[in-house]
Formats: structure tokens, C-alpha cells, sequence
């Protein structure tokens, strides 16, 4: 499958990504170009992630998908695999934003993920050409083009000083729809990473998704 170059002025040129910060002239994709024109969610999170925020991942991203959005994440270990997992499982669309060039996909341990992903229509994106290997500020730079191919993210476990919280940010720059994941009980009983969503929430940033019963709040 080759990899396809979108130069900014093209009609498949994702509209979201004009109004991102430092908007990528070429958008490298490859597989299913036709997901850059659906609505997106972000679901993105922690590499660091608890077997009940992997499993609150996955039905998020279920939701979307049966709400007819694709869901768009950046492949990472943890919660980013789990949104994409979750959007395959219900065969629907995902997006994988990668930052280094699509000759691969990064981490290996996700390669067969990645495969996966492009098998069912899915979609890899970045912004660096073929034979551009990740380096550490791509990847802070990468949360801009997520947020970009999305309407609104949601962010499922993280620290209080991460990439995902730099994901957030970005999110609140493009002024879109910011949702965190919290605990449904003060004892946290899921053993929920949320030290960094609980902040958004307490800072009026983001709103709560403590249940299954709010997922409805994300209107998708």
C-alpha cells in the first residue's frame, strides 16, 4: 500500500488541520484516505495504563464508532492502542497518527495493531515523509494533527505533566469539546491514572465521563 502525499490546497486536505497550529504543508497518509473527510473523536491516554482504563477506552471508542465518527488516536502503548482496538472490534474506521514516517509504524510492539488497522480500512497519517524516524518533540508536535482531525478528544488516564495533557492543550486551543475520564466514586475503585483528568476537571477544562450513562454528554 503506497503512501499518499496531500499537499495543504488539495481538496482532501483534512479542513481541521488549517486551523491547527503550524499547519503541515504535506500530509502523508496511507490506506483509507476517505476517513480525513468523516467526523473524528481523539481518544488518547497514558502509556501507563490501569486494565480498567484500557477497558474504558475500548467501549468509548465503541461508542463513536456506532455514532458514526472515526476514532482517531496515535497508536502508542496503553490507551491509544486500546481506542484503536476498540474501534476495530466494532468494525469501524480509525486513524493513526504517527510521528515518523510511514515506511513503519511505531512502537514495534504495536505493529501488528498498526497492520490490523490499515486490513480494515483503516488509516495511518503524519506529517514526516518515508524514512523519518520518531524523535522525542514529533511526538509532542503529533498531538496538534490529532486534534485537528477531530471534533473533540477525550482523555482516558494520565499524569498531571504528560504528552496527553500537551494533547489537551491543543484541544483547547482548537476550542473543541474536551472530555476526561474520572472515577464514579471518591475511593476510585477502578484504580483509574487520573491524577491529570481530575485536574482538567477541577479547572473547569474538561467535562467528566464517570459512567457509561455519560457518555451521551459527548453528542457525537
Amino acid at each position: 500500500m503506497d503512501t499518499v502525499e496531500i499537499q495543504r490546497g488539495d481538496q482532501r486536505y483534512p479542513l481541521g488541520l488549517e486551523g491547527a497550529p503550524s499547519p503541515p504543508e504535506v500530509l502523508y497518509a496511507r490506506g483509507n484516505i476517505d476517513l480525513l473527510s468523516r467526523p473524528g473523536i481523539a481518544i488518547v491516554g497514558s502509556r501507563d495504563a490501569s486494565t480498567n482504563g484500557l477497558e474504558i477506552a475500548r467501549r468509548i471508542a465503541g461508542y463513536a464508532v456506532s455514532k458514526g465518527n472515526v476514532v482517531v488516536s496515535g497508536l502508542a502503548l496503553g490507551i491509544d492502542a486500546a481506542a484503536h482496538e476498540g474501534a476495530l472490534a466494532v468494525g469501524g474506521g480509525t486513524i493513526a497518527v504517527l510521528a515518523h514516517g510511514l515506511h513503519t509504524a511505531n512502537p514495534r510492539a504495536n505493529y501488528k495493531l498498526a497492520m490490523r488497522i490499515l486490513d480494515a480500512d483503516g488509516l495511518w497519517v503524519s506529517e514526516h515523509p518515508e524514512g523519518v524516524s520518531p524523535q522525542r518533540h514529533f511526538f509532542v508536535a503529533r498531538n496538534r494533527i490529532q486534534v485537528g482531525l477531530s471534533q473533540s478528544s477525550v482523555i482516558v488516564e494520565s499524569a498531571t505533566s504528560s504528552g496527553t495533557m500537551k494533547h489537551a492543550d491543543f484541544c483547547l486551543q482548537a476550542r473543541h469539546r474536551l472530555f476526561a475520564v474520572a472515577p464514579h466514586n471518591p475511593e476510585n475503585s477502578l484504580g483509574l491514572n487520573c491524577q491529570g483528568p481530575i485536574k482538567l476537571i477541577n479547572d473547569g477544562k474538561a467535562t467528566a465521563l464517570r459512567t457509561k450513562a455519560d457518555y451521551d454528554l459527548l453528542e457525537l
